[in-house]
């Protein structure tokens, strides 16, 4: 049953089974006192559009949006914030009026958690994926004094189409190439900056990594990882055996997810409450897999 004086938040995306984005809203909420649920929706492929054309008609402030939909839904929508459409990547729609407006934070989050972390400049990148997230991730990365960018996608065109993006729309340069050893040794041995923007290693694929190895990767070299599950994945413990600085997913998950509820329902959650939030799931999760 749903109740008119109840805000309605969730989450478009397939597969959805071990997200942490409901239970660290709603605990928020609970701790906030805000009469709010946040739902999870696995939507199959085909039933985006039904999906999506069904907020409005039941009630919804808005909704997150994650694999494979942040590109898919965005003709499905009635405008774009400008982050959203420079970007061309929507992982928040918010229901305004009668319009569905796209939003990105994705982006502004993970330049918040490189500030967090303390890194000071990034001005040579290596970005691994060029879906959604790697999107956002590049062209934030561009906004904010990136001078060139690799780009390397199992799909080499699409790394080439991004990269033509960026170098058209900002003032950094970037080129696209094919995922492999040979294009991965040659773009880190030279880099400031590498983000792993592909689900590769996230739970519960633990052992993989979308690099055999950091030899040869650029000493002083920051390695980020935008999974959070788990929150050192295997590429960002091979940096770290390397004594390189490294950066996990938790705080771009938990800053996207602020500024989601910030455009939603214009509240300023408690962003150190709802990474302990996080792990606490994913100490549940581990101790309880099934």
């Amino acid at each position: 049953m749903f109740y008119t004086d109840m805000a309605y938040l969730g989450l478009l995306g397939n597969p959805l089974g071990h997200s942490q984005s409901p239970s660290m809203h709603n605990a928020v909420f609970n701790k906030m006192g805000i009469k709010a649920i946040y739902l999870p929706f696995q939507v199959p492929p085909g039933q985006l559009r039904e999906a999506v054309f069904g907020l409005k008609a039941l009630g919804f402030k808005g909704v997150n949006v994650t694999i494979p939909f942040k590109e898919a839904i965005i003709p499905l929508l009635d405008r774009l914030a400008p982050e959203a459409e420079l970007y061309q990547s929507v992982n928040v729609v918010a229901v305004e009026g009668d319009q569905l407006v796209g939003y990105n934070t994705d982006g502004p989050g993970f330049i918040a958690a490189l500030q967090e972390a303390g890194v000071k400049g990034w001005e040579h990148c290596l970005v691994l994926g060029a879906g959604g997230a790697g999107r956002s991730v590049v062209l934030a990365l561009a906004q904010n004094g990136a001078r060139d960018i690799t780009i390397l996608d199992t799909d080499e065109a699409r790394a080439g189409r991004l990269a033509e993006y960026v170098t058209h729309n900002t003032s950094a340069r970037a080129q696209g190439k094919l995922a492999g050893p040979d294009n991965w040794s040659q773009a880190a041995a030279r880099v400031d900056l590498i983000v792993n923007c592909t689900p590769v290693g996230m739970y519960p694929q633990v052992e993989a990594s979308p690099a055999a190895s950091m030899d040869g990767v650029a000493e002083g070299a920051v390695v980020c990882d935008i999974v959070y599950n788990p929150l050192e994945t295997k590429f960002l413990a091979m940096a770290r055996q390397k004594g390189l600085l490294t950066v996990n997913g938790l705080s771009m998950f938990v800053y996207q997810g602020a500024l989601t509820l910030k455009i939603l329902l214009g509240i300023d959650p408690p962003v150190d409450y709802m990474k302990e939030v996080v792990k606490h799931g994913l100490e549940l999760q581990r101790s309880n897999p099934d």
